[in-house]
């Protein structure tokens, strides 16, 4: 509700309704996730499909270090050219680094007992 002004300075009430106005359309047909998934990868053959878990259609692998670290050179010469924020970008560089640097870490026996 809300008040509005007329033109001789009274106030005048007003309502405001809000109106379903999808109510009463017919929908063609329902489409659920896993007929989605499945559709998406009928298109992409390169996209692996594993069924095991019941809802889930799609399981990306991980990228490996060489994509991450490809991926970081594109981003880093992009925000050199656009960032005027040199800390957070040296903090952003500096956390993508020590990243990679402990994935290539080489694990000891005891870190799996």
């Amino acid at each position: 509700m809300f008040l509005i002004a007329s033109e001789r300075g009274t106030l005048r009430e007003e309502s405001e309704e809000w109106v379903s106005i999808d109510e009463d359309i017919p929908v063609a047909a329902t489409v659920t996730d896993l007929e989605i998934c499945q559709a998406i990868c009928e298109q992409d053959p390169s996209i692996n499909a594993d069924d095991s878990h019941g809802d889930e259609c799609i399981e990306e692998n991980p990228p490996t270090n060489t994509e991450m670290r490809q991926a970081h050179a594109i981003l880093k010469r992009g925000v050199q050219y656009r960032s005027t924020n040199f800390k957070k970008q040296f903090d952003y560089e500096k956390y993508i680094s020590e990243l990679l640097r402990n994935n290539c870490r080489q694990a000891t026996i005891n870190e799996f007992f």
